[in-house]
């Protein structure tokens, strides 16, 4: 057994535990820095005089960076470092925060958000496989629901913070919030936040037995003479050929339209839920408690679905997720007229959109050999930013052609259920993938002219 294979078989260390908490507030950061302009939106619109699409292009801008940070920048992580590639989101993130607070124009705005989204899909890449990398193996599963929930928790707190910040000092004052918070982490995580022993035992760079000697003397394991041997993997090319072998080309398919319209419809109501409630007749305040407690909603959605996983089937539990959240939506839509209704149904709302995403970033995995599911999950992410980038610009355009909030939430109910379509495909493909893997019962006697 190899000194990284000792490591994850143990308890977790107080370092360990330090790296995984570092990573959870990051993520959060995340959250609060990528959907903070969904909750200060209109008071933007408001200032500059935004149409409805422009605001929609503004909501999508960080989308579109965290798209291009999470296709381009991201995959970087294999070959300078985890932590090095961490920080450095960090702290593009926390300039771009800091550009927006101090934006003239919507021009401006709008680069310093696709500035701040390309740090956050850095960063959505790399944390979630270094708090893993960094947990043992009985706690794996628990710190990957962990670093999925930081990201509500952060929607949570960017709104929470725009209701305190916006009366009195405006909406600048959120976006100079999350660049003082983002460099603090910067500094935490500069001091604090260990590089991954799996990148240095398989990449080998300069210096890699001293720094991972220095980590497992930090976690209490004795140190090494060498370095463990490097592990043989499949390539990237033989992961990719995976998807589409067999089978597997139409379930990938599948699972591209089941991912994409999660994302759709998930981004659509966390982006615009704030502005919509505003144009149907809430107050400001009444507003960002709708984005609020959509937020919190999801994020008990995502702690309840990996507590009923352990009692129901994944794919079904995912696509019961889908089913509803469409019915939640269009109950929304007949709800805005009463808050005390619309502000509880917000809350399933995100309850169910945002556990329809992580059901899918639960099965995913399990449709594919070993070799190829972390590609599988991570084109199927990237393809899936497409829906995330479209959602909030489709929304601004129909609400400037006219049409009514309640007709809009009604209309992004359709892509959950393809989703929940694609979901139910997806199982009966494993069923019937499960029923082929089954031995063949002996045959007596082979039928005439068969090939033994």
């Amino acid at each position: 057994m190899s000194i990284v294979e000792q490591v994850k078989s143990a308890p977790m260390s107080r370092a360990q535990i330090q790296a995984v908490v570092l990573c959870l507030g990051m993520n959060l950061l995340d959250g609060f820095d990528l959907l903070a302009t969904s909750f200060v939106g209109p008071a933007i619109s408001r200032e500059w005089g935004l149409s409805p699409s422009q605001l929609g292009v503004l909501l999508s801008s960080g989308l579109a960076g965290m798209a291009f940070g999470a296709l381009f920048l991201a995959p970087l992580a294999d070959r300078v470092g985890r932590r090095r590639l961490t920080l450095g989101g960090l702290a593009m993130g926390a300039l771009g925060m800091l550009a927006a607070s101090v934006s003239q124009d919507f021009g401006q705005l709008l680069a310093a958000r696709l500035v701040t989204g390309a740090a956050v899909g850095v960063m959505a890449a790399s944390l979630p496989v270094l708090a893993s990398e960094y947990a043992n193996n009985k706690r794996r599963g628990l710190v990957v629901a962990l670093i999925t929930t930081g990201y509500g928790l952060g929607a949570v707190i960017a709104g929470i913070t725009t209701s305190l910040l916006l009366g009195p000092f405006g909406w600048r004052a959120v976006f100079l919030f999350g660049g003082i918070a983002t460099a603090v982490l910067f500094a935490l995580g500069l001091r604090f936040l260990p590089e991954s022993m799996d990148y240095l035992v398989s990449r080998r760079p300069e210096g890699a037995l001293a720094r991972l000697n220095r980590i497992l003397l930090s976690i209490g394991h004795p140190q090494v003479d060498e370095l463990p041997e490097q592990e043989t993997g499949s390539s990237r090319g033989m992961a990719v050929d995976a998807l589409f072998r067999g089978g597997n080309a139409l379930r990938t398919v599948l699972v591209w339209v089941a991912f994409t319209t999660a994302m759709t419809v998930f981004y659509f109501a966390s982006s615009w839920t704030p502005t919509l409630l505003l144009e149907a007749g809430m107050s400001s305040q009444q507003g960002l408690s709708g984005g609020v407690l959509f937020s919190l909603g999801g994020v008990v959605g995502v702690i309840s679905l990996g507590l009923l996983l352990s009692r129901i089937e994944s794919h079904r539990l995912t696509a019961a997720y889908f089913l509803v959240s469409a019915v939640a939506l269009v109950l929304f839509s007949v709800t805005l007229g009463s808050l005390g209704a619309a502000l509880v149904v917000a809350v399933f709302v995100g309850f169910l959109l945002n556990g329809s995403v992580s059901g899918l970033n639960v099965i995913i995995p399990t449709l594919y050999p070993a070799h190829a599911r972390a590609t599988a999950l991570g084109i199927a992410v990237a393809v899936s930013r497409l829906g995330a980038v479209l959602a909030p610009l489709l929304a601004g355009f129909l609400l400037e052609s006219g049409w009514a909030p309640e007709s809009m939430f009604r209309i992004f109910a359709v892509p959950a259920l393809v989703g929940a379509a694609a979901t139910i495909f997806l199982l009966r493909g494993a069923q019937a993938a499960s029923v082929d893997a089954r031995p063949a019962p002996a045959a007596t006697e082979a039928p005439k002219g068969a090939v033994a």
